[in-house]
């Protein structure tokens, strides 16, 4: 016969209090940090969801969950423990990224099709062959400068990962159409290709030093021959280039939400060459001159703010290089902040080299990219 449970106080002892010290402990705990949370969203957004308008709509409910959410002192610490979690489960990098080999990360922009992909590329073709147009008509010229995929160049290091068959001749056909458009083009595969080792960094979906370095040697090569640029290179040694191994965290770690997991619980972060380029010299006679002028402007995406890209062509061209290269610019952000600006307005360029990604060519058109076609079509940049 079995004995039924009595619950004797008396022999409980501190013990017996344990249940309602812990209910205390949690309740005040989520008290405390209910507060902390509140103090953090800051006063206008307080002030926005005040307006009795916005009460009466739900919008300030909805406003103040997403302030909670955003503000919450745990939230980092949780969405790194998932990240982890997520990463040594199943490899898990997010929608963005996709995993290649051990320690390489590739962009999903690079093996994503769109629709209309095809009438995309050839609408930007003809946007890039106008812009050369109006350009000309001003004495200005225009070179592009196509920068191939990673997953093209570093096809290696995907390890089975799957990219499009229909991607293969995707920048042949699409550089084909900026020559039938009498543009000048530079296919950067070239010295891309010629490099022995690695040209992108792993965890990044840009060009490493080796691979930036190469490029713009190539660039100013061809400027050169086409007698675009006179001046003579600045010399690359000990000198003028100091560099260093040391650790970099790439945009796909990023991207991926694993900067903040603990390095025991992530891949690897990438060692890779880190240098500081010296700038070119302006020689104090040469002040008022053409040589104090920028040799040429940049404009393009993220890929010219990498890698030391710049200051490397800058040495390379034997001159300063303006850039006006955006962050995020995609096709179009840079061109048209520079050619809609009044630095383009009040000081002519002597050349325009547009750097274009191969990624960026065939993606859905943005309302404000749109809104330029148009324009370019009224024969406006």
């Amino acid at each position: 016969m079995s004995e039924s449970f009595i619950y004797r106080p008396e022999r409980a002892g501190l013990w017996k209090y344990l249940p309602a010290a812990a209910f205390a402990a949690i309740t005040l705990g989520g008290f405390a940090v209910g507060i902390q949370t509140l103090r953090a969203i800051p006063s206008d957004k307080w002030a926005q969801m005040a307006d009795w308008k916005k009460v009466a709509q739900g919008e300030s409910t909805r406003l103040l969950t997403s302030q909670l959410n955003e503000k919450f002192i745990f939230s980092k610490a949780f969405a790194a423990t998932e990240r982890a979690v997520s990463w040594n489960l199943v490899r898990d990098t997010g929608t963005q990224v996709k995993p290649g080999c051990t320690g390489w990360f590739f962009l999903t922009d690079e093996l994503t099709s769109f629709d209309g992909a095809a009438q995309n590329a050839k609408a930007r073709a003809w946007m890039v062959g106008q812009v050369a147009k109006l350009l000309k008509a001003q004495g200005i010229p225009l070179v592009v400068a196509v920068v191939p995929d990673k997953a093209r160049i570093e096809s290696s290091h995907t390890c089975g990962m799957y990219r499009p068959v229909a991607f293969g001749p995707r920048m042949d056909q699409w550089i084909g159409e900026l020559q039938q458009a009498q543009v000048p083009v530079l296919d950067l595969r070239l010295p891309l290709q010629a490099v022995t080792g690695e040209r992108y960094y792993r965890t990044d979906s840009h060009w490493n030093e080796a691979g930036a370095n190469a490029v713009a040697a190539y660039i100013a090569t061809q400027l050169r021959q086409k007698q675009w640029i006179s001046s003579d290179a600045a010399p690359l040694n000990a000198d003028s280039v100091k560099s260093r191994q040391g650790e970099r965290m790439g945009d796909l770690y990023k991207v991926s939400s694993l900067e903040d997991v603990p390095a025991w619980a992530r891949p690897a972060t990438e060692i890779t060459t880190l240098s500081e380029v010296a700038p070119v010299v302006v020689h104090s006679d040469d002040l008022f001159g053409d040589s104090g002028l920028p040799a040429l402007s940049l404009i393009g995406t993220s890929f010219s703010l990498r890698g030391n890209f710049v200051p490397f062509l800058s040495r390379h061209v034997g001159a300063p290089v303006a850039n006006l290269a955006k962050d995020g610019g995609a096709f179009d952000g840079a061109a048209q902040a520079y050619f809609h600006s009044k630095e383009f307005s009040q000081d002519a360029p002597k050349l325009v080299l547009w750097e274009i990604p191969e990624r960026m060519i065939q993606r859905p058109f943005e309302p404000k990219e749109r809104a330029w076609f148009e324009r370019l079509r009224q024969g406006k940049l």
